[in-house]
């Protein structure tokens, strides 16, 4: 296992990412998001663009940033959106990230063949780099383990695959565990404590959250439309 996957076990990740649409974007206003998340215990964050994980590095030299690169569906030559190329993993590398994070889906345009070449060229190039592999389904992760070339799986995709999911993907975190030797990353659908608790009784060995922490305007919109539904006097929603 190398160093760097090694530190991150047992930590609870902060995503800090906002979009062009959002009143947060920017690098300076990442810095001061991540910045926060430090001030709350985060060891690692999980960041977006080569521009915010540099601003995120001025924060402190020894803070753990898993690097991602997103390229907007309507961008991707292939359909695939998170560092979906060798140069867009390189581009957060190179700016500051221990780790990279990469959308480990196949299909008709990129196959697998292709991921199994990029992830080939990541690891040889920057062996101390840690490679997390974001799974969408169960069939990418085992591809990914048994490639040896990936350091972490990760939940990350999975209500991709399964719209209708409510909560975290306890069942893929399970069988990841039970099926491969890698440390598995839970990501998605985390809002409760008792989500925390879940994934945690599930095996995870680290835990990433975002949108319940770093994205106020959905927070915000998810407390009104609860509250909407109790004026209406329906609380199920």
């Amino acid at each position: 296992m190398k160093a760097i996957v090694k530190k991150c076990l047992s930590e609870l990740i902060v995503s800090c990412q906002a979009y062009e649409d959002t009143p947060l974007y920017g690098a300076e206003t990442m810095k001061k998001m991540v910045q926060c998340a430090v001030m709350g215990g985060a060891h690692v964050v999980r960041c977006c663009w080569s521009q915010d994980i540099r601003a995120a590095r001025e924060v402190s030299d020894n803070l753990i940033i898993i690097g991602i690169n997103k390229v907007f569906p309507e961008e991707s030559e292939n359909g695939i959106f998170i560092t979906p190329t060798f140069e867009t993993a390189k581009e957060v590398i190179e700016a500051g990230a221990n780790i990279v994070a990469l959308d480990t889906r196949f299909n008709e345009k990129r196959t697998k063949s292709d991921l199994y070449e990029m992830l080939k060229r990541l690891h040889d190039l920057y062996p101390d780099v840690g490679i997390m592999a974001d799974c969408a389904t169960y069939e990418e992760g085992i591809f990914c383990a048994e490639s040896g070339l990936v350091d972490i799986l990760s939940t990350t995709l999975s209500g991709m695959q399964n719209p209708d999911l409510k909560g975290p993907d306890l069942e893929l975190i399970r069988r990841f565990k039970e099926d491969t030797q890698l440390p598995v990353n839970a990501e998605g659908r985390i809002w409760e404590l008792a989500d925390l608790d879940a994934v945690v009784g599930a095996g995870a060995d680290m835990i990433t959250i975002g949108t319940a922490i770093t994205r106020p305007h959905l927070i915000a919109e998810r407390f009104i439309h609860h509250y909407n539904q109790i004026k209406k006097g329906d609380c199920s929603g």
